[in-house]
């Protein structure tokens, strides 16, 4: 116990471990024994509940795959059969932390024969243990009370454990022997961290996919993808929360409740991988390390039930999450409803649907809604929030945002919402929220509206391109939609035109503008000052003057006072000529961000 990288503090531990053997003997040590082991008792009550969890839910969908009339739901059997992966892996995982409990104790020499007089390992009817094997000790059968085999971890009593107190035993199945900073990776021990990350990745992945097939079968336009971050490394618990946000930021965007449920399941399966010596007295520690070294062997049996934990709680909540995709019991109500949903606009004498619904809410659990645009005014009441928000002068507004209720474990379920908003005016009129003239080279942006008739269009004499029902955001976070107009070079004007179609089918002309057009703006160099010293980065950007979105520069390369470079920065080398205080003439070839086109431009600097 005194070689490899043990710090001075740990080989003194390893020299005085037969006084400590005895010391064990105390009431205090046996009372900090006992404890282990009741905490592992307690862990392994929990196991069995978040189990039992689980197969709640399997169950709860295996009836949903036929009903009382035959008919098979294609939705719950794609959910079945996701949940029955998710049980592959569970199993997978929890029969490695099974095989490495029992090799510590194989190490320890405790008698693993669940026919023992006083058993460690207790196993239920119809289980079988191979508890010889030296290399793979397991369960070699497994047909209890398991919908898939071997997901519940065996049962183990920890008070028949003679060896409560060892522990180099197990430091060297876990690989921390010779170092608690690096641990050797071959140890049949050090499997468990990277078989965590692996559960961790792939839990998310059975949820995309099945996610992806659910949206196929409803014909929706969803395609959910989750890359695994692999955080190995944070701060805390609010910078691991946005690490994550980043991760299921594209998830978030189409269905926040997926998003969530990932979110809750990486968190609770994510540690640091490094962890600095609390003792200062070494370099960060191993998270296997930190949590192995020298601790007896009813602790690390407690440690790794715990991981077992973490595994079967992030499998219950992936099931649970499944089986309320078709219908599972995770809400309650007790109001009901009937809501009418009319188009937001009408003309007299016009023949409109609209949806009438029955809507169920709980009057104890109040909805929880986000807008994207506007505010929530007052508390919400009877299953419903009031969202305020301000209309704009003309065109369409999408008002989009999300609300969430949460279910008999109060975790909240989100959901995107999304509404439009015809702004009706006395007549039809037409609109460029960001210029008043139109541009060559650039997508004109064109919102319009009218009033009376049940469609409208606009048609563009003098442009080459129309893009229509284009959607777009202004600086202020409002949302439009309107029509995308392409000019060509050389093109002096514009007609705009706008018309509707009534209810009878009648075409109604409202208004025809004529706009001038102007070529694109070149770029400009924004730099004013380079160190002939340091040298710098050349900025490029349209003038103050001209207010396009969504819109930058890259600058390629160029000359500058007669010497050529590449690249955005300006090295001291080209800056040797130069005359500190004087001005320099610069020639840049530039890239646009929206259409990739490449610019010559020219400017000046000053050297300083």
């Amino acid at each position: 116990m005194a070689g490899g990288k043990e710090t001075p503090r740990q080989k003194m531990i390893g020299m005085m471990y037969l006084v400590l053997t005895a010391l064990l003997a105390l009431n205090v040590s046996k009372s900090i024994l006992d404890a282990f082991v009741n905490i592992e008792e307690n862990i392994q009550v929990g196991n069995i509940t978040e189990h039992q969890r689980g197969d709640t839910q399997i169950l709860g969908v295996k009836e949903k795959l036929v009903n009382d009339e035959g008919y098979k739901s294609p939705k719950a059997a794609a959910v079945y059969d996701a949940m029955l992966d998710i049980d592959k892996l569970t199993a997978e995982k929890i029969q490695l932390i099974d095989k490495v409990k029992l090799l510590i104790f194989q190490a320890t020499e405790e008698d693993l024969d669940p026919k023992a007089e006083d058993p460690i390992c207790i196993l239920g009817k119809g289980q079988v243990l191979n508890f010889a094997d030296e290399k793979n000790p397991r369960l070699t059968k497994d047909v209890s009370d398991a919908i898939v085999p071997f997901v519940k971890p065996i049962r183990m009593n920890l008070h028949n454990v003679s060896g409560k107190d060892k522990f180099d035993e197990q430091m060297y199945v876990m690989g921390i022997d010779q170092s608690i900073e690096e641990p050797r990776k071959d140890a049949p021990g050090f499997a468990v961290w990277p078989a965590m990350k692996d559960f961790r990745k792939k839990l998310p992945e059975i949820l995309v996919k099945v996610s992806n097939t659910l949206a196929k079968m409803d014909s929706l336009d969803k395609s959910f993808s989750f890359k695994d971050p692999n955080i190995i490394k944070y701060k805390d618990i609010n910078h691991l929360g946005k690490l994550l946000d980043k991760a299921v930021k594209s998830i978030d965007a189409q269905d926040p409740s997926l998003a969530y449920e990932i979110k809750k399941i990486y968190q609770g399966l994510t540690k640091n991988e490094k962890i600095p010596d609390p003792n200062e007295e070494t370099e960060p520690l191993h998270w296997i390390g930190m949590t192995f070294d020298h601790a007896p062997a009813v602790a690390a049996i407690a440690a790794l039930s715990g991981l077992q934990s973490e595994v079967l709680t992030a499998r219950a909540d992936a099931l649970t999450y499944l089986a309320g995709l078709v219908g599972g019991g995770s809400y309650s109500f007790n109001a009901v409803e009937g809501r009418a949903f009319a188009p937001p606009s009408a003309t007299a004498g016009a023949t409109v649907k609209m949806d009438v619904m029955m809507v169920a809410y709980d009057t104890e659990k109040q909805p929880i809604v986000e807008p994207d645009q506007g505010k929530v005014i007052g508390e919400p009441r009877n299953g419903k929030a009031t969202v305020e928000f301000t209309v704009p002068s003309s065109g369409e507004m999408i008002l989009t945002g999300k609300v969430a209720i949460k279910d008999k474990n109060g975790v909240p379920k989100y959901a995107n919402y999304e509404t439009n908003v015809m702004v009706v005016t006395k007549a039809g009129s037409i609109a460029l929220p960001e210029v008043s003239v139109f541009y060559t080279d650039w997508a004109n942006k064109v919102t319009y509206s009218a009033a009376g008739v049940v469609s409208s269009k606009i048609a563009c004499s003098g442009c080459s391109r129309q893009a229509r029902s284009k959607q777009w955001t202004d600086s202020d976070g409002q949302r439009f939609k309107g029509d995308f107009l392409y000019v060509s070079a050389g093109t002096r004007s514009v007609t705009v035109s706008l018309s509707g179609t009534d209810d009878q089918g009648q075409n109604i002309n409202f208004a025809r503008i004529k706009y001038p057009v102007k070529k694109f703006p070149k770029p400009e160099i924004k730099t004013e000052t380079l160190s002939k010293d340091r040298g710098g980065f050349l900025s490029v950007g349209l003038g103050e003057a001209f207010n396009f979105k969504g819109i930058s520069y890259t600058v390629l390369g160029g000359e500058i006072n007669g010497e050529s470079f590449s690249g955005q920065r300006i090295t001291p080398a080209k800056l040797t000529r130069a005359r500190k205080g004087k001005t320099v003439g610069a020639l840049l070839r530039v890239k646009r961000s929206d259409n990739g086109r490449v610019y010559n431009i020219m400017g000046a600097v000053k050297i300083n």
